[in-house]
């Protein structure tokens, strides 16, 4: 391959890649009630779960762990709540192209496999992003505090997003071998849900069952 050839490459699977993201963002901008949805929804479950389990911060034993109140030590779980629903709803999308055909019709194009999956993931980032600062705001708003300040702030935000990226090509890849959505959406709950009450997402290691922590510990996300 020549020198020149090389770069003309990159720039059409470049070109490829924001293509087929572009047009998946098009699609999810055309479903307003999946976009409310999909930012209204992360709102919901930070108010109750943090209401609900509010009462945990007046044990000792949390406090002994750095923390004053239950909204502050969710948000971060929140956050990581929300990108692996929306990387669920990412295989969940890919499932709607294959049964619509427009899959098989990439397939059978010229267009390389990782172009697909990357315009697929790319626009779930979008998604994650929203939902983050939607998160963020609204934690802050509720009096939320963050000990290492904005600085901690970005953190969170870039960490999370990171893995909710990551963790998209998992429903994505079992869509994509599988062809049932149903399969899907079982497997893609069951590799989600443990992975949050296993970890330290809604409870503090020291509140946990020996054992349990002893999971816990190689489970993100670690509070």
């Amino acid at each position: 391959m020549s020198a020149e050839a090389a770069p003309a490459g990159t720039q059409a699977l470049a070109r490829l890649f924001v293509y087929i993201g572009g047009r998946n963002i098009a699609r999810n901008v055309r479903a307003p009630m999946l976009a409310v949805v999909s930012l209204v929804q992360p709102l919901a479950w930070l108010a109750l779960f943090s209401q609900t389990f509010r009462g945990i911060a007046a044990d000792p034993a949390f406090r002994a762990h750095g923390y004053h109140d239950y909204l502050t030590f969710f948000t971060p779980s929140m956050l990581v709540l929300s990108m692996l629903f929306t990387a669920l709803q990412s295989g969940m999308a890919t499932m709607t192209d294959i049964d619509t055909g427009k899959m098989d019709k990439l397939l059978a194009s010229p267009v390389p496999r990782a172009a697909i999956l990357a315009g697929r993931v790319w626009a779930d980032l979008w998604t994650m992003l929203a939902q983050g600062i939607v998160i963020e705001l609204a934690a802050a708003a509720m009096g939320a505090r963050f000990a290492t300040g904005a600085g901690g702030e970005l953190a969170l935000f870039a960490y999370g997003t990171a893995f909710g990226v990551i963790w998209a090509s998992v429903p994505n890849l079992i869509a994509l071998r599988t062809r049932s959505a149903e399969l899907t959406m079982a497997l893609g709950f069951f590799l989600t849900l443990p992975v949050l009450f296993m970890s330290s997402a809604f409870f503090p290691l020291l509140l946990q069952p020996g054992w349990l922590q002893e999971v816990a510990k190689a489970i993100p996300p670690r509070t």
